[in-house]
């Protein structure tokens, strides 16, 4: 791969997330330089619920797609000339083609009329967008704006599993030298152990792109067991870094005693799974 650029959506819970990195190297070793990420939580908009809410996160990520876009892609390059702006080849069929992708976000297609119609097309090689798991009304928002930039700028379309991200993502190491991240190459067959907000896995990796889970949640997963007691106790969303803080802070104390004894569930199952639930 020589400068291979893609451009990443990611909508899949309570952060509108969009970047652009350049990939070069090798396919199974590739250096990687984020060229340009935007990040917009709605950590303030659910904590009076404790958790996230579906159908808000969804308004959100309509609101947000579009300004975080933008203000990404102007980090990239200078405003672009008239001349360089995009054109649908058929413009009839075109617009009947984003109106239907966008036929359950109203407010997004607004937006995308309004300030994204009319971009050149940006130098990226392909769109990769998170298609799952997540919350099906925030993941839909950014499937189709990513459905409608592929379509406007004919720029292929790549679905992505975004557990694979949480799998990949801690074998990037930095090269200071290079300036990049490094993928390090993994000795397979492998076992990940996935944990996060919404998800606790076991994957069997046997290779890139072929993974088998051997075991997760039977309830809830890790994450939404440290916002449900932060719920409990009043100490606000998302409950895991508070509770982290606590924890490291009665860590600190000499001769503390704690008198609670916490079940521990299936520790005679004979399968791989997880409880968290109660």
């Amino acid at each position: 791969m020589r400068g291979m650029k893609i451009l990443a959506i990611e909508t899949s819970c309570d952060e509108t997330a969009i970047a652009v990195l350049s990939f070069s190297g090798a396919k199974k070793a590739p250096r990687v330089r984020i060229l340009a990420s935007m990040v917009s939580s709605q950590a303030a908009l659910h904590a009076p619920f404790g958790g996230v809410v579906p159908n808000l996160a969804k308004r959100e990520h309509q609101k947000n797609l579009v300004p975080i876009f933008l203000e990404l892609m102007a980090q990239l390059n200078p405003i672009p000339s008239q001349k360089e702006k995009s054109a649908a080849h058929n413009p009839s069929a075109f617009e009947k083609q984003i109106t239907r992708i966008f036929v359950h976000e109203p407010e997004l297609l607004s937006l995308f009329n309004a300030h994204i119609r009319t971009l050149p097309r940006p130098d990226i090689d392909a769109i990769a967008v998170t298609n799952g798991p997540g919350l099906a009304p925030a993941l839909w928002v950014g499937v189709n704006f990513a459905r409608a930039l592929s379509v406007l700028w004919h720029i292929p379309l790549m679905p992505v599993n975004h557990m694979a991200g949480h799998l990949y993502s801690p074998l990037l190491k930095k090269d200071v030298e290079h300036k990049t991240r490094r993928l390090h190459a993994i000795k397979f067959p492998a076992l990940a152990l996935l944990v996060s907000g919404g998800h606790t896995e076991l994957v069997l990796v046997r290779g890139y792109g072929k993974y088998k889970i051997i075991g997760e949640t039977l309830d809830d997963a890790a994450g939404e067991a440290f916002d449900k007691v932060a719920r409990i106790l009043d100490l606000g969303y998302p409950g895991g870094p508070v509770i982290a803080a606590i924890a490291e802070m009665k860590s600190k104390i000499k001769n503390l005693k704690l008198k609670i004894s916490l079940p521990r569930p299936m520790i005679h199952s004979k399968k791989y799974n997880f409880s968290f639930s109660g």
